[in-house]
């Protein structure tokens, strides 16, 4: 029984690697995705989680919102950037948890001054191993409505996700990723010019069992979520969503956290 029980609610970071391969790269490139962690410390200063992302020798870290949480120090996620370190080439977007705080301001001072890009509705242009990428991003919708359970999506936001594809389009040779919070607005991934959606916010859909191996609830999915975790092909584009990192708000039930990374190759 005590098997049995600790199986169903483990605690132990997993870490899930997914394969997307594009005529765009010449050479492979490692992409660690970070999301949901909500402040949970895994050690002392983060240390295991960060022995864990280090391991993965990252050519870039992508970090899809709720990462810091209103309830918890915020201290609790800085030191995780602080351990990370300005070398290797770091995006975030803010989830509906940080805009909550109603201090995005103040939080992304702090995020840049410790060397990481946030991305409202922009993109950058970068390049990694002698090739070009280009890393976009968009606010989570709560940023423009004061409503925490709204299912609508703002205007303001659809035109952020308008923008990023605008700045998509003038470069169609080179490897795009869009960096969103959320992964239910499928209308708006699919076929956008992005080659990769890397999204969070679902949770793995908390709970996992044999009848609903795709999650049981996602905020703003409702129950049976279809995009609670995993990697989607959605046309020409992928969506790999994070079941994230977070341990100290509801149990999770045979849905570890997870430490996402995409190995980004060329296609043979």
């Amino acid at each position: 029984m005590a098997f049995s029980l600790s199986s169903f609610f483990d605690r132990k970071l997993t870490v899930s690697h997914f394969k997307e391969a594009s005529a765009k790269l010449s050479q492979p490139l490692t992409a660690v995705l970070l999301s949901d962690l909500h402040g949970t410390m895994y050690g002392q200063k983060q240390e295991c989680l960060l022995e864990a992302i280090r391991g993965q020798s990252p050519d870039l870290i992508l970090m899809a919102g709720d990462m810091a949480d209103p309830k918890v120090p915020l201290e609790n996620f800085l030191c995780l950037l602080d351990g990370l370190g300005a070398d290797t080439p770091s995006f975030y977007v803010s989830g509906n948890h940080e805009q909550w705080t109603r201090d995005m301001p103040r939080l992304e001072r702090s995020f840049q001054s410790r060397g990481v890009c946030v991305l409202k509705g922009s993109g950058v242009s970068i390049e990694i191993k002698g090739q070009r990428l280009l890393i976009c991003g968009v606010d989570d919708p709560h940023a423009f409505t004061l409503s925490h359970h709204s299912l609508s999506l703002p205007p303001e936001w659809k035109q952020q996700i308008h923008s990023c594809r605008a700045l998509a389009a003038s470069y169609p040779d080179t490897y795009r990723i869009l960096l969103s919070h959320r992964p239910e607005p499928v209308a708006y991934y699919r076929d956008s010019r992005f080659d990769l959606v890397a999204a969070g916010h679902a949770h793995g859909g908390q709970v996992r069992l044999p009848f609903c191996p795709g999650g049981l609830f996602a905020p703003h999915q409702g129950f049976f979520p279809r995009y609670a975790g995993g990697q989607y092909h959605l046309g020409s584009s992928s969506l790999i969503v994070s079941r994230g990192l977070c341990l100290n708000r509801l149990p999770r039930i045979c849905n570890p956290p997870e430490l996402v990374v995409m190995d980004l190759l060329p296609a043979i």
